[in-house]
């Protein structure tokens, strides 16, 4: 096993909350995906901590707690700007809904505690103090082999909680890790389990791969667990495409910076184009609703009617269409799926490269040049077209012609000119 070190300020709450527990005669360790990510990256992702004190004992041994979860046995230690989720040991119990136990049974020893968990990889247990791991489920070997496997009987471990599947599929993703195979076919033999998931916990899991590398990979194992159709029924056969696995390769060389331009990005890498199925997809997963707005704003977006590369004039005119807040959005979603579609047409990367930097010049000369492109940015208003005797809706007409107008031509935004254009519409 190589050396774990840990870097501050977590190395010193880690002490505190093994030396506080133990002072008292409790033990504590570090478990989970910490360890995991201990020993895979060398740095921590979240502090979890199991110990052998009940949590009201925990809630009386440190001075600042958060009963988050106390009636599964988990108190939130604050210490130093830092939370620690602080379980007590639990064994096997019961479960009605495929998520929660029916009542938590607490156990002596973290042996039992490990036993119960989800996957091997998730398995290890970690004392900073001591600097001992123990191993009660095989996790290191999987470690090694990179591979992800229940703890016991993976129909079990599934039949327990429905989201675990979700998780899985996740995790494998962002370590690079292959599901085994017994653990892979129970995730398709407890589907009906997991489509009983919250949808907004789907959601949550779909969230965390933001950030990865290797977000096709997560949805590859979703689509061989049999999980899309349970949680994306109406885009669920678009993954089943033939072309599909091409396009979804282009994921991963996307730097996404939302969910909304994540879901756009996937839709569309899907051939999914038509708005009330993207709609339904995200309302029946519980998307944010300013993402989800954002999201259908992208797979509409003007941009994508300029055909090959184009000049400034024609970049202006379509991000014209676009609320000034949003044209950052869109302008890297229509650089994103037009460096994607030229890459499934097997354009050179010099091709590719020169598509990005011309259009991000022109953007970028646009940006700058504040030219107006807005009707805010006319020399006139509301009020100033009123005034020449026009009311109603005639109004906003012509402050959209007058816009038109000075987008194709800066120079006309003048006061005397405009007015004089709105007198004669």
């Amino acid at each position: 096993m190589k050396e774990i070190r840990l870097a501050e300020p977590n190395y010193s709450v880690c002490r505190y909350i093994e030396e506080t527990l133990a002072k008292h005669g409790f033990e504590a360790w570090l478990v989970g995906g910490s360890v995991r990510d201990l020993l895979i990256q060398g740095k921590l992702s979240d502090l979890d901590y199991t110990t052998d004190a009940l949590p009201e004992k925990v809630q009386k041994i440190f001075p600042r707690t958060v009963p988050v979860g106390i009636k599964f046995g988990t108190i939130l230690v604050l210490y130093k700007g830092q939370k620690v989720e602080v379980t007590t040991y639990r064994a096997d119990a019961d479960y009605e809904d495929g998520r929660r136990p029916n009542k938590v049974e607490y156990a002596k020893d973290l042996a039992t505690d490990i036993k119960r968990r989800d996957f091997t990889v998730n398995g290890l247990a970690y004392s900073v103090t001591r600097k001992e791991l123990r191993d009660h489920c095989g996790g290191l070997e999987d470690l090694e082999k990179k591979t992800l496997r229940t703890i016991g009987d993976p129909i079990a471990r599934f039949t327990e909680d429905g989201l675990r599947p979700i998780r899985g599929c996740r995790i494998a993703a962002k370590l690079g890790f292959s599901v085994e195979d017994n653990t892979r076919k129970a995730m398709l033999a407890c589907v009906s389990v997991t489509a009983k998931v919250a949808p907004e916990r789907f959601y949550d899991e779909w969230r965390k791969t933001l950030r990865m590398k290797q977000k096709r990979a997560f949805w590859q194992n979703l689509l061989e667990a049999g999980i899309i159709g349970a949680f994306l029924p109406d885009i669920a056969v678009a993954f089943d495409k033939e072309h599909s696995a091409v396009l979804l390769r282009e994921l991963d060389a996307l730097h996404l910076k939302s969910m909304a331009a994540y879901a756009a990005s996937l839709f569309y890498l899907l051939g999914v184009r038509d708005k009330e199925t993207a709609r339904r997809t995200m309302l029946d997963t519980k998307f944010p609703t300013a993402e989800l707005k954002l999201a259908l704003a992208l797979l509409e977006t003007p941009l994508l009617k300029i055909q090959d590369q184009p000049d400034r004039q024609t970049l202006k005119h379509h991000l014209a269409e676009v609320t000034r807040r949003d044209r950052g959005s869109h302008m890297r979603f229509f650089l994103d799926m037009g460096s994607a579609t030229m890459r499934t047409k097997a354009f050179s990367t010099e091709a590719i490269r020169a598509f990005r930097d011309s259009c991000s010049r022109h953007f970028v000369s646009i940006l700058r040049s504040r030219e107006p492109m807005d009707t805010t940015d006319l020399a006139v208003n509301g009020t100033d077209i009123q005034q020449l005797g026009i009311h109603g809706r005639a109004v906003g007409e012509i402050l959209e012609r007058l816009r038109m107008t000075v987008v194709a031509d800066p120079q006309a935004n003048n006061r005397e000119n405009l007015l004089r254009l709105a007198a004669t519409n």
